[in-house]
């Protein structure tokens, strides 16, 4: 258990390549329609059944890009585990594995993405050709996303 190698699941999201740590995956699905849920926090698709369990789906390239998720036959979820329990995140296709080095990865350029996202990326780097964006769980999808206001809830008379 001390290898000092990273492993991270690669997916796409638009026409960008993400990782996340494989141990926040807990297993990736063919994308499927999903319910969707009244007065939902903006970028939440719905929610799955999935073996019994209710996980609600995210909209990841509404997140990262601001446009909304089109699923195509290659779309999977990507469920997960984070701070606030499972969550699927929609996204445009999963290719891989990869493992990296701590040598192998470079800091994330935080003066080239948008403020409200930037702490959510963890680090760069490059496979082959490829440039991959690591992702940090917890911070793409923080809790009050899934949260709604006090103020938007009815309220209740008794």
């Amino acid at each position: 258990m001390n290898d000092p190698n990273r492993q991270y699941v690669l997916f796409r999201a638009g026409s960008e390549e993400y990782g996340l740590p494989i141990s926040r995956v807990s297993s990736i699905i063919r994308f499927e329609t999903v319910t969707p849920v009244p007065r939902a926090p903006r970028g939440v698709l719905g929610v799955i059944d999935l073996r019994g369990r209710v996980i609600p789906v995210v909209d990841l390239g509404r997140k990262l890009f601001g446009t909304a998720f089109e699923p195509v036959p290659r779309s999977r979820i990507i469920v997960t585990e984070g701070e606030q329990g499972p969550v699927g995140l929609a996204v445009d296709g999963a290719s891989e594995v990869a493992t990296f080095q701590p040598d192998d990865l470079m800091p994330a350029p935080t003066a080239a993405v948008a403020p409200d996202i930037a702490d959510a990326f963890e680090a760069v780097v490059h496979l082959g050709e490829r440039l991959i964006i690591l992702l940090d769980l917890d911070r793409i999808l923080p809790r009050a996303e899934f949260e709604v206001p006090a103020a938007d809830l009815p309220e209740v008379e008794g």
